[in-house]
């Protein structure tokens, strides 16, 4: 969808000025101790173009956790990486596609491997990607980024 900016352009600003959230309110010590087995020691908050990125750093370095919230431009960021053509093509050139996830948001995927992957959550017009590290099977940290989604969604 093509938005005329005389119409458009100042409502999409305020829109993304009103909904860009600071990632490092959205989770507390005791939520990430309760998934991660320790509570962050520190954060790092970076912010750009209506995207906040929070590294909650926990003593042990591998398990620290990275959580981006998108604002205002979610739902376009949504539909380029999730829907339509492109993840078509994307598919047909074999690459692993997401894997769908249900009970967090809107809609949610995971992107990547047991090794390294982020789960990436649609609520509304924001996207929210939880990147957990530590050890433990896909499975397992599908489930712990889940939990970390749910917990952020609360005060999204």
């Amino acid at each position: 969808m093509t938005l005329r900016p005389a119409i458009f352009g100042f409502a999409c600003l305020l829109a993304a000025s009103v909904q860009a959230r600071d990632a490092c309110q959205l989770l507390t010590k005791q939520e990430v101790a309760a998934v991660q087995g320790e509570p962050f020691s520190s954060v790092r908050l970076t912010t750009r173009d209506g995207r906040s990125q929070c590294f909650y750093q926990l003593p042990q370095f591998v398990n620290s956790i990275s959580l981006d919230v998108i604002s205002g431009s979610g739902r376009e960021f949504w539909e380029k990486n999730f829907e339509g053509e492109e993840r078509e093509e994307e598919e047909e050139e074999n690459k692993t596609p997401p894997k769908r996830i249900t009970g967090v948001g809107d809609e949610a995927f995971w992107v990547g491997s047991r090794t390294a992957g982020s789960l990436y959550v649609l609520h509304k017009k924001s996207v929210l990607r939880v990147s957990i590290g530590g050890a433990g099977t896909e499975a397992e940290k599908i489930a712990r980024s889940k939990r970390l989604a749910a917990k952020a969604l609360r005060r999204l």
